[in-house]
This record gives structure tokens, sequence and C-alpha cells, in this order.
């Protein structure tokens, strides 16, 4: 469970994010909407602390994102974010695998998680393992970033506008 409580962040005179309140209970899809520029991305990134709350909280599962180290607290997030976000000196598999890396996954189950994220997203492994993102068309790009989202397996998901660039039969299968 996530439960935000009376969350804002403000830059300067600018209030990104007023005081919000709200719960989202496990096992459910929570949407956030609003116009371009109202606060969707910062609250997402207030949630994995890879932006800093002005006041309130973020409790998961009861515990206070602030009580933890945000490297560990990211680790336990699969976060896909608007663009693909991807690090263009690695390949497409080390992209998927780096949160399982960081987990110290073994090699052969890392491996075949690679596959089998690539293969959902209708990725040949063989194809597209060891290609960089800059051989990608801007869908597969986003492709790749959702799967290392996922990579882990983490309990808790964030996905800023992720399928802006995927058709309407990858976004059925993810």
């Amino acid at each position: 469970m996530i439960e935000i409580n009376s969350l804002s962040k403000t830059y300067g005179d600018v209030k990104a994010v007023d005081a919000v309140t709200m719960t989202v209970e496990t096992g459910t899809i929570t949407v956030i909407v609003g116009t371009s520029g109202s606060g969707k991305t910062t609250l997402l990134r207030m949630v994995n602390r890879l932006e800093e709350p002005t006041s309130g909280e973020v409790r998961i599962n009861g515990t206070s994102t602030l009580s933890m180290e945000p490297h560990i607290l990211r680790r336990q997030i699969g976060y896909a974010i608007q663009g693909h976000g991807l690090f263009p000196h690695h390949t497409v598999a080390r992209n998927i695998a780096a949160v399982p890396n960081l987990l110290n996954w073994p090699r052969d189950k890392i491996a075949a998680r690679v596959d089998e994220l690539l293969e959902l997203f209708s990725m040949d492994p063989a194809q597209f393992r060891d290609r960089y993102p800059a051989d990608l068309s801007g869908g597969q790009q986003q492709r790749v970033g959702v799967a290392r989202a996922l990579a882990s397996r983490p309990d808790l998901i964030l996905m800023d506008e992720p399928f802006g660039a995927l058709d309407p039969i990858i976004r059925a299968r993810a």
C-alpha cells in the first residue's frame, strides 16, 4: 500500500504539487490524470525519492520512504519514465538487467528474464539483446524502458506515460 499524506513540492514561489493526500491499495492500478505541468511526474518522482518533498510524507507498506536510503528504495520500485531513459552506452540486455544486476541475481536468471521480457514485447532476443538504444526505433526504446521497469518483478511499479510510443497490440500485452 502507498500512503501519500499532504505531499507538496515547491520550486521558489511555484507549487508543483500542493498537499496531495491519497492511498493506493496493494494490488490495484491507479491512474493520475491531469494537464501538462500539473505535477503528475513530480508526484511520481517524490514517491521513489528522485525528488525530495518540500513537506508531507510517502509511506510504502507502512514505512516512510524518508527512513530508507534512496538507492535501496528505488531498487524495490519499477519505474518507467516519459521517453525511454535508457543508458545509451549499454546494450538492450544490459539496460533491462540493470536492477536485477544491482540485486545480485544469478546471471542465468537475469539472462532468462531479459529474454522473457523481450519476447513479451515482440522483440526477438537473438535480434535485439545486443543492440544499443540508438539502433532502435522510438517505440522499441519505449518497450525496453517498460521491460526494465518490470525486470526485477517489483511489487510497486510507477509508470509515467510509458505507453505513448507503443502500438495497441504491444500495449495490451504489457
